[in-house]
């Protein structure tokens, strides 16, 4: 499986990985256009449904249609959003060797040593730049659905099971950006 590692990225060579800065610059631009996009089409979308359903229909009122469908294109934008990327660092299409990856940069991290083999140092390189991305959505998505949440008012179990499960992809993607981002500091990329 080391050989896999070491010929994972054979066809994008030593591509510099980019500093913490510019992919918080990049997300935040992302992040801020999404979010203004979704919260102006959603209460938009929002104050159709209630003016063409009308409120006896769903038992919903203007404002709670707005908050809902505001927050589902909330929902909706973060979900986009974590299927995009903001650099052009290989990716490795195994898992075992991203995990591998992913289990080393931890430990460098926890030893506060980079490895000495370059290889290895530049697939957890390349391993950090996408797990630093990973709560750039999340900023979208939870707040999303808190949104729902508040605009339905009924804590229907659909949509709770649904907010769990958000909340708990959330705190996956937030621990794997903390260890990325130590990762940078101690490499000295930020």
């Amino acid at each position: 499986m080391d050989e896999q590692i070491r010929l994972s990225g054979a066809d994008h060579p030593h591509v510099p990985i980019p500093r913490l800065r510019e992919l918080d610059a990049i997300w935040t631009k992302r992040v801020v256009v999404a979010a203004v996009l979704s919260l102006v089409v959603g209460l938009v979308a929002g104050i159709a449904a209630a003016w063409l359903v009308g409120e006896d229909a769903a038992g919903l009122g203007p404002a709670q249609w707005g908050l809902t469908a505001a927050g589902a294109g909330l929902v909706v934008s973060g979900v986009v959003l974590s299927l995009t990327r903001a650099d052009r660092a290989p990716r490795n299409d195994l898992m075992d060797a991203r995990s591998r990856a992913a289990r080393g940069l931890r430990t460098s991290v926890r030893r506060a040593a980079v490895p000495q083999d370059p290889v290895l140092r530049e697939m957890q390189d390349y391993m950090a730049v996408e797990m630093v991305q990973y709560a750039w959505p999340i900023v979208l998505a939870v707040p999303g659905m808190a949104l729902v949440l508040w605009g339905i008012f009924v804590p229907l179990p659909s949509v709770v099971v649904v907010l769990a499960l958000v909340v708990v992809w959330a705190a996956v993607r937030v621990n794997g950006t903390v260890v990325g981002r130590r990762y940078y500091r101690l490499r000295g990329l930020d």
